[in-house]
């Protein structure tokens, strides 16, 4: 009876010190945590871009949407320092290009009335409210938050052209990714148009070797591919930026480039379940 109750009192132990523990893991995100990231406001047809970052800067960019175009564009950028005090948000101006949102030189103190993970909601000293709603965008390596809209496209490979007929085969292989614009909150990306992929290989497929023999070279040809791409994207092709690219001497090296860069297809429906039963 005794050994039963020194269980029973070392497992109720073990019991309260495993609550502590989770208890301490769940920490609850400060408000200077949660502020942190990428927050968009609506005016019209224009929206407000600020971006927060860990090291008590931020900056914020105004972008307007011409009529019924998807096209947006800049209108200009401001940069300052920010930090929470007092359950109050305070921002400091340091350079600004666009004074009727954020005037240079100015520190703006507002009150938190709400600060959740998808929404900050301030109120400034004339009793105004100001709401600013989560934009998750993707982080590149080793850099801060960007607004980023890729489109990863599949590996190309075309024969390049031939200043004389003996000249010797080369074959341009790319795997490119195509970055858009920005976009007003609400819009999605234009489907992909059938005559892009056309394109691509007849645009390729002109140039010679000289055109395309160094990475720079390529960077350049995708420039002035954006541009006669873009009629059949509504216009919303940023940059078409080169992930890999090599100049293969035969057909059996431009193959592996393409086996090496297409992902593999997507199970079969019932596929999954199967190999599941069989492990």
């Amino acid at each position: 009876m005794k050994n039963r109750s020194v269980c029973l009192c070392i497992a109720f132990t073990g019991i309260v010190c495993a609550l502590l523990f989770s208890s301490c893991g769940e920490k609850e995100a400060s408000q200077a945590e949660l502020a942190i990231g990428n927050w968009t406001q609506t005016r019209n047809k224009s929206y407000i871009l600020l971006v927060i970052n860990q090291k008590g800067e931020w900056n914020s960019s105004v972008k307007i949407s011409e009529g019924a175009s998807k096209v947006v564009k800049a209108k200009g950028n401001a940069k300052g320092t920010w930090h929470i005090e007092k359950g109050q948000m305070i921002l400091t101006v340091m350079d600004s290009d666009i004074e009727d949102v954020w005037e240079k030189n100015r520190t703006l103190v507002y009150d938190i009335v709400e600060l959740t993970e998808n929404r900050m909601q301030f109120k400034d000293e004339n009793g105004a409210m100001t709401i600013w709603n989560r934009t998750w965008m993707e982080k590149s390596a080793g850099s801060e938050s960007i607004p980023s809209f890729k489109m990863p496209m599949a590996p190309v490979v075309v024969n390049l052209n031939k200043n004389r007929s003996n000249d010797k085969d080369r074959y341009l292989c790319l795997k490119m990714n195509m970055i858009f614009k920005e976009l007003m909150p609400g819009q999605k990306i234009p489907p992909l148009h059938p005559k892009v992929h056309d394109g691509i290989i007849i645009f390729f497929s002109s140039l010679v070797y000289e055109d395309v023999k160094s990475f720079d070279d390529v960077s350049a040809r995708c420039r002035t591919l954006v541009q006669l791409l873009n009629p059949y994207m509504e216009g919303m092709i940023k940059e078409i930026a080169v992930e890999n690219v090599i100049l293969a001497a035969d057909m059996d090296r431009a193959e592996e480039f393409i086996i090496e860069h297409t992902p593999p297809p997507p199970p079969a429906p019932g596929e999954e379940k199967s190999k599941d039963k069989k492990s």
